[in-house]
């Protein structure tokens, strides 16, 4: 059960193009950061840019629920003012610190990493410099806090990413990993095509046997997530 609950987490469920549309990030986004990158400088010099998240998993073309998580923090890190190369380093000393390959991921990460963020403990003191702690305050622990866990596999299972007390979440069990309304397992993006087809929330929600209130969370999620310009 535990093998079959880990692969459904890391299973890719989103094309790169959904995954940059959930985690709010600009086209192309979640390929470079999951695969790396190259490129020629002016004078022709190649370039290569590792994953900022680097795991033992064979990658596979695709971005799974936990990979998801990752790039939702990284996004948070990166729009604070973090630098990539800070970021992977972030990374890497974590998952030496922690003895975990996906620490943004990991219950772990919730539970210990407070302590290396505020207090700048050991091997991170040189990448989190003096925003450590703003980052842990501003970025990551309110992050960490729309997140479920699997406590067997030590890993995020669940995303509520308008915070836990509003009904959209984010659940590889259902709607194909897709945001769905809490306890229907009616997807968000259905929610928004029937309303901009010219439907009235009173309807939808009639039809899907759903809130109204229900209805109107899910048109706030979905218009918030431009999807990002090919």
């Amino acid at each position: 059960m535990i093998k079959d609950s880990r692969n459904l987490l890391e299973r890719p469920l989103y094309s790169y193009a959904d995954s940059d549309h959930l985690a709010q990030l600009s086209a192309g986004t979640s390929r470079r950061w999951l695969a790396g990158y190259s490129y020629r400088q002016t004078d022709g010099a190649a370039v290569s840019r590792p994953p900022v998240t680097p795991h033992p998993q064979i990658q596979m073309e695709g971005v799974s629920f936990v990979d998801l998580v990752e790039l939702v923090a990284i996004g948070g890190l990166k729009n604070m003012g973090f630098s990539l190369l800070r970021i992977r380093r972030i990374v890497a000393n974590c998952q030496e610190l922690m003895g975990v390959a996906r620490p943004l991921a990991s219950l772990r990460f919730q539970t210990d990493a407070r302590e290396i963020f505020v207090h700048k403990d050991g091997q991170l003191i040189e990448v989190l410099g003096k925003r450590g702690r703003q980052a842990w305050y501003e970025v990551l622990e309110p992050f960490l806090q729309t997140l479920d866990y699997e406590r067997k596999l030590a890993l995020a299972c669940r995303w509520w990413p308008l915070g836990k007390d509003i009904p959209i979440v984010v659940d590889p069990n259902y709607g194909y990993g897709f945001p769905v309304i809490r306890n229907s397992g009616v997807r968000t993006e259905i929610i928004l095509e029937r309303f901009q087809a010219g439907e009235l929330e009173e309807q939808i929600a009639e039809d899907f046997n759903v809130d109204r209130i229900d209805v109107e969370r899910a048109l706030q999620f979905e218009l918030s997530r431009v999807r990002p310009a090919a």
